[in-house]
Formats: structure tokens, sequence, C-alpha cells
């Protein structure tokens, strides 16, 4: 079991101390100190179960940053700020934040939070998404074809997801820069083809299952049942 914190927070004295109390209590933990490296370590190592994530932060603050995070990754969100108004609270949680901790925090609440979303990450059910013998677990974050795990990169996942999810509707560019790339994407939208021919590459025969439409999108064809 995977038992890593992703601690965001730009003020390293109380990443520090966070880390401090983790590590004490038997977890895994990595630091961040902005939005961007926060995300970037999220798409490097998928199945993080918990980030700790402070909302003022440089690059994307902790609201970009949870929007983005509740639309790739099953990660369980606890929102630390120093703003203890109500409003900020609603909005984080309206957001789809797992849990609010305002600072100054008491040590012994925070880490039975942050115990309590541990174990509701593995508690969850495994959602799979199956096509013929290719499935997605999207809880292990994993692509399996004839029960056989299959290597592709997070954004590959992030890609054939929203594909299986959505099939056999056919996906405009924008919309798959939008939902796969996320906010602020500044690059070429020749990437996604780039990463189609991978993906292809990577599914084998279940590849041909990703149509391109011309000058529109693409679209996954198959019969997709989820359980």
């Amino acid at each position: 079991m995977n038992n890593t914190i992703l601690i965001v927070d730009d003020d390293k004295r109380l990443n520090g101390l966070l880390e401090d109390i983790f590590i004490t209590e038997g977890y895994r933990v990595i630091s961040a100190y902005d939005g961007e490296q926060a995300l970037r370590i999220l798409e490097e190592r998928p199945g993080i179960p918990l980030m700790i994530l402070d909302v003022m932060l440089p690059e994307f603050d902790g609201w970009q940053v949870l929007d983005y995070v509740k639309n790739h990754f099953e990660t369980k969100v606890i929102m630390l700020t120093a703003l203890s108004d109500e409003y900020s609270e609603a909005k984080g949680l309206r957001s789809g934040a797992d849990d609010y901790v305002t600072k100054p925090f008491k040590r012994a609440a925070l880490v039975e939070r942050a115990k309590r979303l541990m174990n509701s990450f593995y508690e969850q059910k495994n959602i799979r998404l199956i096509c013929d013998k290719l499935q997605i677990l999207q809880n292990e974050m994993k692509v399996y074809i004839e029960n056989k795990e299959i290597k592709i990169t997070s954004k590959e996942y992030q890609l054939l997801l929203f594909l299986m999810k959505n099939s056999p509707n056919v996906l405009e560019r924008e919309v798959i820069l939008e939902k796969v790339w996320g906010f602020e994407y500044t690059g070429n939208d020749r990437t996604i083809d780039t990463h189609i021919k991978m993906l292809r590459h990577s599914l084998g025969d279940y590849g041909d299952k990703i149509r391109t439409v011309r000058g529109v999108g693409y679209s996954f064809e198959g019969e997709v049942t989820e359980i």
C-alpha cells in the first residue's frame, strides 16, 4: 500500500514541521513549495493517496491546484490555510476538497484527519473501465490487456481514461487539451497527436480503437463498461 503524503506549502519552516510530524507517524513524505511543482510530482508519481495543500501558493494557487487534481487524479486533498473565515472553508469544500484545516492546527487532529482520508482512499470501490480484454483500474491508475499490465506514461493514462469515459463521442482537440493537459497550457496542440501515437503503440491491437476525426479530434470506438 502506498502511504505517501504530498505536502504543498511555500513556507519551508511549516513544510518541514509537517514532514517531521508525518514521518514520525510512519508515512512517506514528499514536499513541494509551489503549485507547479506539486502538479509535476503528481504527474511523475501517480497513485499518491493524500495531499496536504496550502491555499496561498506561488505559480498556481491552491484553488487552481485543487481543481486540476480533482479532474485528473484520485488523490484526497486536505486544504491547509491561515484563512479562517467561513467563506474560504465553504469554497474549499465546494471545490472538491476532502477536508479543510486552518492554521494554527492541532497535531493530533491533523494526523487523525489524514489517517481517515488515507483509509478512505483504499476503501473506495475500485472502478474499472472495460473494453473486451482492455481494462483500466482507476484507483490504481493502471492499464491491463489480457491481465497483463501495460506500461504507459501518466499523460497517456489520463488521455486513454478520458477517451474511454466519453466513448463513442468525438472529442474536439480543445476539449482534450482543457481536460487532460489542464489550465494554463501554452504548448502546441500537436502534442495531442504525439501522445495519441505513443498510446496507440502501447495498446498494440487495441490502439486501432482510437479513431482520428480529421479537423475535429479523436474518439474511442468500442463498447466500454464501467463496473
